[in-house]
């Protein structure tokens, strides 16, 4: 049996539904995140697992328990919120130390606790130091302390790295995996931010209107979405309406022979920017942006098929200007064929 099973779990607020009757499997010792926009019941399927808020139908198995009637304090959950929730008055070794204190432990074995976890997250330095004198790094790394020292069950972050600058969040991205692979925790992050799930998980649940609408491994769900809002969530992606005669995909003449058969009519066509490339031959358009971004150029193209975006190498050859005209390419396995009713109704 999965070490966190949700089954059905739904959540109404009146007529409105916040989560429609989710299910969900998760490995002990997996990071797993819960990704979607604002409004998608992420942070509600989050607060409910914690016991913050009441499920109105369905169930939540933790290691084979229900906690459907298991008060917060007791479901054993290590917690680490958006603000972090410090207290300003305590120093770093009191704000960690506070849940053992009031789980009873004993002066010595909080000691022995607080300096394992301040170690383990980098803070041995820091123990008498107030949350004021830190950075927002290092308050983090005092909240995700706190949350593991009393050696939880489960960890649930919400938002977490979403107070930090572009630079330190991406630090931050690196230690957080790394002590969560040290400690083997399982592990729940909400989060909005798609490159952050995309590197932290080993599976991606993509919400959407308080339902699932894909779950598997990062590159899985980046490189063949399931539906359409799956295609345009997870990073920038060139959709392009086509035909599909059972065998074949067409765009304004251009053919791509499917490896297996699909539905015939009116497609979808989702490529993402990196997997077109300029060439002889493909759909004909005019380059009308060009942004140097480092490592990559992103082009803004006006195609007889529609806007099209392109990203290229930086040193990969000559590219073109804006206002050339240019054609565009890219192969059967590069793209994902999806139904165009469903596209549209995602």
């Amino acid at each position: 049996m999965s070490f966190l099973k949700i089954v059905g779990l739904t959540k109404a607020y009146d007529k409105l539904i916040a989560v429609d009757g989710i299910s969900l499997d998760i490995e002990r010792g997996e990071f797993v995140s819960l990704l979607g926009p604002s409004g998608c019941g992420k942070t509600t399927t989050l607060q409910m697992i914690a016991g913050f808020v009441d499920v109105t139908s369905g169930h939540i198995l933790l290691d084979g328990g229900d906690l459907a009637h298991v008060t917060p304090a007791k479901r054993g959950l290590g917690i680490v919120f958006q603000s972090y929730a410090l207290f300003p008055h305590m120093t770093v070794a009191q704000n960690v130390g506070f849940g053992l204190e009031m789980r009873k432990v004993s002066r010595a074995e909080r000691d022995r606790r607080i300096a394992a976890v301040l170690e383990l997250v980098g803070l041995q330095t820091m123990a008498d130091r107030y949350p004021r004198r830190m950075s927002g790094g290092q308050q983090q790394r005092v909240a995700l302390a706190r949350a593991l020292v009393i050696e939880p069950n489960l960890l649930l972050l919400d938002e977490p790295l979403s107070n930090l600058d572009a630079k330190l969040r991406e630090e931050m991205q690196g230690e957080l995996r790394d002590i969560q692979e040290r400690t083997g925790l399982t592990t729940i992050l909400v989060t909005h931010d798609q490159s952050e799930a995309m590197a932290l998980s080993d599976r991606v649940v993509v919400m959407n209107n308080g339902a699932i609408e894909q779950v598997g491994p990062p590159e899985a769900a980046y490189q063949t979405p399931a539906s359409h809002f799956v295609a345009g969530f997870l990073g920038r992606t060139n959709t392009l309406e086509g035909q599909s005669d059972g065998r074949a995909v067409s765009v304004l003449g251009q053919r791509w022979t499917m490896a297996a058969a699909s539905e015939q009519g009116p497609v979808l066509v989702a490529v993402r920017p990196e997997r077109v490339t300029f060439g002889d031959a493909g759909l004909k358009g005019v380059v009308k942006k060009r942004v140097f971004q480092g490592s990559q150029w992103f082009f803004d193209v006006d195609s007889e098929a529609g806007q099209i975006f392109v990203l290229a190498p930086n040193g990969s050859g000559a590219l073109p200007k804006v206002q050339e005209t240019v054609h565009l390419a890219w192969t059967v396995d590069d793209m994902r064929v999806l139904p165009r009713d469903e596209a549209r109704a995602g």
